[in-house]
């Protein structure tokens, strides 16, 4: 929904694009990712960020449509996008919406630049400016054919047979008033109480799914077979961390004695002079008895 003034209007969300060949021209659409190649943000002063802003932005020609994106995650974990957008009779127009909860950041700027080309669309300007803070966004699409998807490049590439179209990054918090305003109606998008649809990126299901992997990784099963002390299982012993240690190397192999005698896991009696150049001694091999299924010190060999 987008709003003019204090009235909201429609535009029609779905236009149908031909599949692009690698070979697309764009020849007319520009992608800067910095504003001067001497003046990174990191090494800048807000101040010299915002002036070196409006004079790029005062050079804009006064004809041209001038649209400012952002996208912001709350704190509850909610998406949001937003679109300011300034037309040449001086118009002002504004739009906000939420996406899906475990869309990424990225993916909302892009989708805040989606919706500005969309927009863009439907006007006749010589000149079309995307002003965005996402510097990601503007080399995610710089790198086409090679990454960027279908959907944003196939507007773009319409958009540039009647329009030239720069796409042209801008500092954030630095007091840029369209910047500041998309980002007002991002956060507004992020609050509202549904998100406008609800496809997700097959990255962003990946990272769902791992999400809950990492999780249930980090608590193990409760089934009482999980810590049992019978043999092929998971290993318990009270002894000490040295025991427990060299019971470890016994049982994985790590020590190069092992051997299979009728397919059973077997240490030969060379290995005592191994386990006395350890930290520990035989003898604290005794309190593990009985923790990998035997009664006697000696069966330790074949456990």
């Amino acid at each position: 929904m987008w709003k003019r003034g204090l009235l909201d209007f429609n535009i029609e969300p779905c236009i149908s694009f031909s599949c692009l060949m690698p070979n697309t021209s764009l020849d007319r659409v520009s992608f800067n990712d910095q504003l001067l190649s001497s003046a990174p943000k990191h090494t800048q002063r807000p101040e010299m960020m915002r002036q070196l802003s409006l004079e790029l932005i005062n050079n804009i020609p006064s004809q041209a449509l001038v649209l400012y994106t952002d996208g912001s995650k709350s704190d509850s974990g909610r998406i949001g996008s937003g679109v300011y957008a300034k037309a040449e009779d001086g118009l002002v127009f504004r739009c906000r919406f939420r996406n899906p909860d475990n869309c990424s950041v990225f993916r909302s700027e892009l989708l805040a630049i989606r919706e500005a080309l969309d927009f863009a669309l439907h006007f006749e300007n010589s000149d079309t400016y995307i002003l965005t803070d996402s510097t990601s966004s503007i080399q995610y699409l710089k790198k086409w054919p090679e990454k960027t998807g279908q959907e944003v490049i196939s507007k773009i590439a319409t958009l540039s047979q009647k329009s030239r179209v720069c796409f042209q990054w801008i500092p954030s918090h630095v007091g840029v008033f369209g910047n500041e305003e998309a980002d007002v109606l991002a956060k507004e998008g992020s609050a509202l109480p549904s998100a406008t649809f609800s496809e997700l990126f097959t990255s962003e299901i990946y990272s769902i799914y791992k999400a809950i992997a990492n999780a249930a990784w980090r608590n193990p099963p409760t089934h009482n077979w999980y810590a049992g002390n019978r043999p092929d299982l998971s290993l318990q012993s009270v002894g000490t961390r040295s025991a427990q240690t060299a019971l470890g190397w016994l049982r994985s192999g790590y020590i190069k004695s092992l051997k299979f005698i009728d397919k059973e896991k077997t240490f030969l009696l060379a290995l005592v002079p191994v386990l006395l150049l350890l930290p520990i001694s035989l003898t604290a091999l005794v309190p593990l008895r009985g923790s990998c299924g035997v009664g006697r010190a000696e069966d330790l060999w074949s456990c």
